[in-house]
């Protein structure tokens, strides 16, 4: 019974010791290193925002934005309108001489000075894949498309346009506009030169504004008439 009663005071004053070892206040250093935390804390949370403000407002790299500049590289062509041999044409810009780009025109040998100004870029974007479904949906459609515009070519062409020769400028080696709209090598910068000539009067040659303007509503040219309805 002693022993029973000895055993039990013993876990009674260790169970007092553990109780009051849980209401003792922390240690100073534990109380110092909680504050400091706490400090930290709070510096980090008002440093965040203002570095991620810094970095949305940092201009974009040099990369992204000659993208958009033609540099020695870059995919050009020519849309000026005082020669009228380039219009039109696609080349390289292969060297940037003060105000003069140097471009390497496509099936040219030789370089050729121009004027930034008279000089866009080339679209290089890569179309996305088609699937099989979307490339046999096209060569449907654009069978059809070549089937009607052949009926309505053959009601619509205008012969008298398209044996109209330019009697000056780089395209009077041409045939007739005929030839110059169904040069196999210079197609869509021939295409374009006609449109051009059709909607502007180049040193008031009516008559060629005229027939350009004709022929190409005889072949049904989508481009032109796209521009003219606007």
């Amino acid at each position: 019974m002693n022993e029973t009663l000895t055993v039990l005071n013993s876990i009674n004053e260790k169970l007092g010791l553990i109780v009051n070892a849980m209401n003792l206040d922390k240690p100073a250093y534990v109380k110092v290193a909680e504050q400091t935390l706490e400090a930290s804390n709070a510096t980090v949370e008002e440093t965040v925002p203002v570095v991620q403000q810094n970095e949305e407002a940092q201009p974009a790299s040099t990369e992204e934005t000659q993208t958009n500049e033609i540099v020695v590289g870059s995919r050009v062509t020519y849309t000026g309108e005082d020669r009228e041999a380039l219009f039109g044409l696609v080349g390289t810009v292969v060297d940037l001489r003060n105000a003069w780009t140097v471009v390497r025109f496509d099936d040219q040998g030789s370089d050729t000075k121009c004027r930034k100004k008279d000089l866009s870029l080339a679209n290089n974007e890569q179309p996305p894949e088609k699937t099989e479904v979307e490339v046999a949906e096209e060569a449907t459609e654009s069978a059809q498309e070549e089937f009607s515009s052949g009926l309505m070519m053959e009601s619509t062409f205008d012969e008298e346009a398209a044996g109209f020769k330019f009697s000056e400028g780089s395209y009077k080696q041409y045939r007739d506009i005929h030839a110059i709209y169904s040069d196999p090598k210079k197609t869509e910068g021939n295409r374009r030169y006609l449109r051009f000539r059709a909607q502007n009067l180049v040193k008031g040659d009516e008559v060629a504004k005229e027939m350009c303007h004709r022929y190409l509503i005889g072949v049904q040219d989508g481009t032109y008439l796209n521009e003219v309805r606007q």
